[in-house]
């Protein structure tokens, strides 16, 4: 079965290595600059004032978790592939734009009224979405190798798993 042939390469992030923690971390990080172009294109004033009609503090803190659980879908969604240092750029960016296309999607149905952004303030989501995107994808593999415990260093022994001889012969060596 093709699924398992996979799996048994390593396209399952296994309990050590935190793909929903990384994408979670990276996606925060990612805010802060995307968020400052959010605000320079007028965005930001848009959607707290027109679209969901929000005091802009609750509109920040919604936005901001909605980043967030975006970074963590991206853990979710990409697991290994996501920690491509020489292609995250890529898949970051495909990923921002896709969040670009499907976000009036899924805010369309929830706000009262016909209000969406358009001109400068329609640019301003475009380059957000992008940027925010490009950040987390670049950002992830550094953000998530420290993340990628070690089994050994996480268990304190070296006895269990895939590499116990070898470790073991090694220790052997060092005391004889």
């Amino acid at each position: 079965m093709t699924i398992g042939f996979i799996r048994a390469h390593g396209a399952d992030p296994g309990p050590t290595q935190r793909p929903l923690l990384a994408g979670g971390l990276t996606g925060l990080a990612a805010i802060l600059p995307a968020g400052a172009v959010f605000v320079a294109f007028g965005s930001f004033t848009v959607v707290a004032r027109d679209v969901m009609r929000l005091p802009e503090s609750l509109t920040a803190a919604l936005l901001a978790g909605a980043f967030v659980f975006a970074g963590v879908l991206y853990g979710a969604i990409f697991r290994r592939a996501a920690n491509d240092a020489h292609a995250g750029w890529l898949l970051g960016l495909a990923y921002g734009f896709l969040l670009w296309v499907a976000a009036p999607i899924v805010v369309l149905p929830l706000i009262r009224g016909p209000a969406m952004a358009a001109g400068v303030a329609a640019t301003g989501f475009l380059v957000t979405f992008l940027l925010w995107g490009l950040i987390l994808g670049v950002l992830f593999p550094w953000i998530h190798r420290p993340l990628h415990a070690d089994l050994e260093s996480e268990r304190g022994d070296r006895h269990f798993g895939p590499n116990a001889a070898v470790l073991k012969q090694k220790l052997l060596r060092r005391r004889g």
